[in-house]
């Protein structure tokens, strides 16, 4: 069957005020992994929508919250796979919201709220893929498989839990994966094939058994000060990590990744702007500021917390002090190892009573950028938007790639139209309506792709 875009994408524009309300609905009901708020109730509405499109369901249960398994078949025996998660963040601080975190309101031309864009539009993108294809055309070009997790916010635990219990159902021909951008002012979009992995820790040392008050301060250990000493001990001023072989394994950044720079997308004074700074660490620019940030592993302090922190005074010594971190990976990591280099440096170093407790890891993955998947991936984003596309082979940020795609080679990429500055994980996420229906469009012309359509 002859599938033909442009009646295709008539009828999206035609139903844009359909497809942006099926959003809002996903936006209104919150799900936060974190605290199970709202999980049940967000299933139901994923999977209810998977079958009103005709889609067989499987719900997969894990020691957490549950996979959702969608699949529908199409004209070719090529299958396209699309991981999602229905997890938001949490919406905290709750006074910097302009709107309701789970009101979906419409202003300025958006859609505000929490996880209206990482990922719920992601979601809900591809769902209205189907629903265009299956009315204009009755078929799709090739079968879609979703994969839609709910606890991708809190790093993930359990879905290698599930690809190992479900390895049978990754197969597929590709994966369009959760995110994808474009670059301001409906600029080019940014398609991206890899991810660093991460190690997620938390880190605690305790005092007395109870705050009390700061005159012990003499005479008392701070437990504050001590955790600061301990990271002192991991970090230094130039900003290495002094863990011993904390760095084994990674390799120098290859010509060829260097070469890809050029067609690397990411803008360094945007971003400046965004964030309200005005250099980058060690002010560096050009190749040299692409390679710290797509090649270089981190260890970020994400929060620090003890004693008292509310507005005001209050005299205390501390009983406890806690810090979350964060570890950005890149190949030739392993988190378990990681975590394992972590735990020996702090009690080699004096802090053996120092609690760490393990969070979340995952691995760095990439995928082949010469692969048939990733092709059909740039042809149709290019086609779509009219102008060439920017290729990331690494993104500095994290996603479960590895679980699926590692093991069986499935090449994975993430393309959309999402702005880089939608203020994912913090307060007022936003969507742009336009580039919502932009994304619609993008994403059928990837099947359109697959499908082998020209």
């Amino acid at each position: 069957m002859e599938f033909d875009e442009g009646r295709l994408f008539a009828y999206i524009d035609e139903h844009r005020d359909e497809y942006v309300e099926l959003l809002r609905k996903y936006v209104r009901q919150p799900s936060l992994a974190g605290t199970g708020e709202g999980i049940d109730e967000m299933v139901r509405i994923v999977i209810d929508e998977f079958r009103a499109r005709g889609l067989d369901v499987e719900v997969c249960e894990t020691p957490g919250n549950p996979v959702i398994v969608a699949t529908i078949p199409g004209e070719s025996d090529k299958v396209f796979g699309c991981y999602h998660h229905y997890d938001v963040q949490p919406v905290d601080p709750l006074n910097e919201w302009v709107d309701e975190p789970f009101s979906a309101a419409i202003h300025d031309n958006r859609i505000w709220g929490r996880g209206v864009c990482d990922d719920k539009q992601g979601l809900v993108t591809h769902l209205c893929c189907i629903d265009a294809y299956q009315h204009v055309f009755g078929k799709l070009p090739c079968g879609v498989k979703f994969i839609v997790e709910g606890e991708e916010e809190i790093g993930s635990p359990n879905l290698e839990w599930f690809a190992t219990h479900h390895a049978d159902k990754l197969d597929c021909d590709g994966y369009n994966w959760e995110g994808g951008n474009r670059a301001n002012d409906k600029g080019p979009l940014d398609i991206c094939i890899g991810v660093k992995g991460l190690l997620y820790v938390e880190m605690t040392c305790r005092g007395a058994k109870m705050d009390s008050h700061s005159c012990n301060a003499a005479v008392v250990e701070n437990p504050a000060w001590r955790l600061i000493w301990a990271l002192n001990s991991i970090k230094g001023p130039d900003g290495r990590v002094l863990i011993d072989d904390f760095y084994d394994g990674v390799q120098p950044v290859s010509d060829i990744d260097r070469a890809a720079f050029a067609q690397d997308g990411f803008d360094a004074e945007a971003l400046k702007r965004y964030l309200g700074i005005d250099h980058f660490i060690d002010d560096a620019e050009g190749d040299e500021l692409l390679a710290k940030l797509h090649y270089e592993p981190t260890f970020n302090i994400c929060g620090f917390y003890s004693g008292y922190i509310a507005e005001g005074s209050k005299t205390v010594l501390p009983a406890y002090a806690q810090v979350k971190c964060d570890i950005r990976l890149v190949a030739g990591q392993d988190p378990d190892r990681i975590f394992d280099l972590l735990r020996k440096h702090l009690d080699e170093h004096g802090y053996a009573d120092i609690e760490l407790k393990y969070d979340s890891g995952c691995f760095a993955f990439r995928s082949d950028p010469e692969s048939d998947f990733v092709q059909a991936c740039i042809r149709a984003a290019e086609r779509v938007s009219g102008q060439k596309v920017t290729l990331n082979y690494m993104n500095p940020g994290t996603s479960p790639m590895h679980v699926f795609c590692l093991d069986k080679n499935i090449p994975a990429a993430m393309v959309g139209c999402m702005s880089e500055e939608a203020n994912i994980h913090a307060p007022n996420e936003w969507v742009d309506v336009d580039d919502y229906i932009d994304g619609i469009k993008v994403c059928s012309a990837i099947m359109h792709e697959l499908g082998g359509n020209k």
